[in-house]
């Protein structure tokens, strides 16, 4: 590590499978590419990099980046990128500032298939924010969590919103692919409860007795049997599995609209995705994602199937409305910024290491 380096920032897990960490962790490398004095303390791979074995992860998890902070970094800010690493702050010299970014700690809320143990794991964990002396929240609803959840002073927490950028340019077999399908709805995404997908058969059922039998593309985790069955009786469904990035960019750009459901988000990246896309968003007025889409998409009580289904169905029937949408949110997505997310967190380094 060179002597000038006094920022150091912790990669979460770059070969452990988790694509949005990834993502995060490279935007930041990229906007940091210029300044000398910043460096991250693993080398990694590409977004869509697999997971590792169980054992490797382990061994990275408990050995590696242990050993990594505590002989690497003996002076200036140490960055961990990942409030779920948050026990490497245990491991910081005294003579180190520290910031944590937290994207969410919806595991705390909902467990999901979580074993006890595993969430007695993720709580320790999480509870040694508190000795961060600064924590980052990617939207004022992770704020407000932190500080329910964790008792943490106001006076440690700064939200600095995630930053909006363009996918690579799109995959040209999905783009075909799509471009053969009618218009349809995209969802993407995980299966665990918090993403509401339950609602996707009684909407689907909605649009059809509206006279709209819809086409629903799935990215991501593969739906249950059972719910696949029940949203194939009123749509016709296309589940692609998980997608690189150059195949969501074609997804969203042949999209009608994009859905999303969830009744917890810490943030809800898929809304600028769409909107950066020209992709109109119907979402659920759940937690963050009011605050990240503001008034550039339409919003939906998530229990309620019906008026969700009418706002898909208003985006299918109303072309002046669908354009307005997609302009609004071209300007929306462009007040998210990785640059401006950046900049904020150079303010707080420096505020860091002049204290």
């Amino acid at each position: 590590m060179s002597q000038e380096t006094r920022i150091h920032l912790a990669p979460a897990h770059p070969y452990m499978g988790w694509v949005s960490m990834n993502r995060y962790w490279q935007a930041l490398v990229k906007e940091s590419s210029g300044d000398h004095d910043v460096a991250s303390l693993v080398s990694g791979g590409p977004v869509e990099a697999g997971a590792k074995s169980r054992w490797q992860g382990l061994w990275t998890r408990r050995v590696v980046y242990p050993w990594i902070v505590r002989s690497q970094v003996r002076s200036g800010v140490l960055h961990v990128l990942d409030h779920s690493f948050a026990d490497l702050l245990a491991h910081v010299r005294p003579s180190v500032r520290t910031v944590v970014t937290v994207h969410d700690l919806i595991p705390l809320t909902d467990p999901a298939d979580l074993t006890a143990a595993q969430y007695a794991r993720f709580r320790k964990t999480v509870a040694c924010l508190t000795r961060a002396d600064c924590i980052v929240c990617v939207s004022d609803y992770t704020k407000s969590e932190v500080q329910r959840l964790l008792q943490v002073p106001d006076e440690k927490l700064h939200v600095l919103p995630n930053g909006s950028s363009a996918l690579p340019p799109q995959d040209l077999v999905m783009k075909e692919r799509m471009t053969k399908l009618p218009t349809y709805i995209f969802s993407v995404g995980g299966t665990r409860p918090r993403k509401n997908l339950r609602l996707l058969p009684p909407l689907m059922k909605h649009l059809a007795e509206m006279g709209y039998r819809a086409t629903l593309v799935r990215a991501g985790g593969k739906l249950e049997a059972e719910l696949a069955r029940e949203i194939r009786l009123h749509a016709n469904l296309h589940e692609l599995g998980p997608v690189n990035d150059g195949e969501l960019a074609a997804c969203y750009a042949g999209a009608g609209l994009t859905l999303i459901p969830s009744t917890q988000e810490g943030f809800g990246m898929p809304v600028l995705e769409a909107m950066n896309a020209g992709c109109p968003v119907v979402y659920s007025l759940a937690t963050s994602l009011p605050e990240v889409a503001g008034d550039a998409g339409l919003g939906f009580d998530p229990r309620d199937t019906l008026q969700a289904a009418h706002q898909c169905y208003r985006i299918f029937t109303d072309t002046d409305l669908r354009s307005q949408l997609i302009e609004l949110g071209h300007r929306r997505a462009g007040k998210f910024s990785w640059k401006a997310h950046w900049l904020g967190l150079r303010r707080l380094y420096g505020e860091l290491l002049s204290s």
